[in-house]
């Protein structure tokens, strides 16, 4: 089985934005994110990945079907990787999971983090509400909150094990569901400005739209919506 550094992080972007489908010409795999914000992470780092860690060359595209952007590979060799480190075949958003070849090699963790927030994690920034807060804070978005949403507890309940072992205080809170979904959410999430700082120095996060967001609050003091 591929266990570097390299293959972590992919897996990681996999088990955020990836799935694999049964056809009648075998199985196929894709990974795919948001084509308005989400290009040149997929021809940069997504390519660079796939490259590295498996010797093998992709190449991003649009599915016009879909409205997305990204990969989709067919070939059995690089499918059997990802089958072998436990990528599930079918619908995965509730069953996936930190996998076993991460949770036993304490090195693995941290890329297969960045890969899955680079792919589905999110940073925003939040006004004060409190009434005794300055006028400045109550008009800027200057406190940064970091958090993954999933439906899968099991993924929930391991992501959050795994950055408290590296040194994060992150909460996990569990949304009721609704109509359009039906089941639980899970969201991990980490407050303040001195923990974003650390998170963005460990992880190391290659997402050009949340570095992009992140530099703009660390330049000014808060983030202005686009």
């Amino acid at each position: 089985m591929n266990t570097t550094p390299e293959f972590a992080e992919l897996y990681g972007a996999f088990t955020g934005d990836g799935w694999m489908s049964r056809g009648n010409t075998g199985i196929t795999m894709w990974i795919t994110g948001n084509p308005k914000d989400e290009k040149e992470y997929y021809l940069g780092r997504i390519k660079e990945l796939f490259k590295k860690s498996l010797d093998f060359d992709v190449f991003p595209r649009d599915f016009l079907y879909w409205g997305t952007y990204g990969v989709m590979i067919g070939q059995r060799k690089i499918i059997e990787k990802f089958i072998a480190a436990g990528a599930p075949i079918g619908k995965k958003a509730r069953i996936a999971k930190v996998p076993d070849f991460v949770l036993s090699n304490s090195e693995l963790f941290i890329p297969f983090a960045r890969g899955l927030f680079d792919t589905d994690g999110c940073i925003n920034f939040q006004k004060s509400y409190n009434k005794s807060s300055v006028l400045w804070k109550k008009t800027h978005r200057h406190r940064p909150r970091v958090f993954f949403t999933t439906v899968s507890p099991e993924l929930a309940l391991g992501l959050k094990a795994g950055l408290q072992r590296i040194g994060f205080c992150f909460r996990l809170t569990i949304g009721k569901p609704r109509k359009r979904n039906p089941v639980p959410s899970y969201k991990v999430e980490l407050y303040g400005k001195k923990n974003t700082k650390a998170f963005f120095a460990i992880l190391e996060p290659r997402s050009p739209k949340h570095l992009a967001k992140f530099e703009q609050w660390l330049k000014q003091g808060f983030y202005a919506l686009p």
